[in-house]
């Protein structure tokens, strides 16, 4: 294992995703977080850089993997688990091995699958294996979702190639989202969009005002520091 994998001190840390009318919980996205406080873009960077991403994107599944379905019983009957991705691991030969593991055990339909949007991954998208890739991963009972969706200009036509079942609107479009009616007609344009077979998520919810509007516009699920920062999962269950 490569020497950044094996010394960092790397554990997963829990965002939830909230029903913007119930305040019920939708999901957790599990985020890579370490003891000595390098920042994930920082260690993927250079996993990236010294050939070993797909080792750390793995590693990090399998942190987050580990440590939700352990104690699952106690976390709102096993509400979805996000688990970013990337492009060049769905792609990596090696995989649907990992995915077909007794890691994933029977949680396959509880996990989704979030696609990172790295501008260092921009051609992965035009490989036509991907979309094959994506289709064997629904075969085995993964949720797909696309991330930071508005933040390219390529986001559309990924929706309507790959078909995901959840859309994650970029924090982009969450901040300010009160004050800018711009703003306003493009969440609208994209809740009506997303209404009757895709699941709409907007990130970067952040003020109460902004809160409202994205009730007010029919938004779905929420996500953002107003409604909750990323923690260990301890930490997530005390605060219930």
């Amino acid at each position: 294992m490569n020497v950044l994998l094996s010394k960092e001190p790397l554990y997963p840390v829990f965002q939830p995703l909230l029903h913007l009318r119930t305040g019920q919980f939708f999901g957790y996205e599990a985020l890579l977080r370490s003891s000595t406080h390098q920042s994930p873009e920082f260690l993927f960077r250079k996993a990236r850089s010294e050939g070993h991403l797909y080792e750390l994107d793995t590693l990090s599944m399998k942190k987050a993997i580990e440590v939700y379905f352990t104690n699952v019983t106690s976390i709102h009957h096993a509400v979805l688990l996000f688990i970013n991705v990337f492009p060049s691991t769905l792609l990596n030969p090696a995989f649907l091995s990992f995915i077909s593991g007794d890691l994933f055990g029977s949680w396959n339909n509880r996990i989704v699958l979030e696609i990172s949007e790295a501008n260092e991954e921009d051609k992965m998208w035009e490989i036509r294996l991907l979309g094959q890739k994506i289709r064997e991963l629904r075969q085995h009972g993964f949720l797909i979702a696309l991330d930071d969706v508005g933040s390219g200009a390529a986001s559309l036509k990924k929706i309507v190639e790959y078909e995901p079942d959840i859309v994650k609107l970029d924090r982009y479009f969450g901040k300010q989202l009160s004050s800018l009616p711009n703003k306003q007609k493009l969440v609208s344009l994209f809740v009506q969009y997303c209404q009757d077979q895709t699941q709409l998520v907007l990130e970067g919810i952040e003020e109460p005002e902004d809160l409202s509007v994205a009730l007010a516009l029919g938004v779905p699920v929420g996500q953002g520091f107003l409604l909750g920062h990323p923690e260990p999962l301890l930490a997530t269950q005390k605060r219930r």
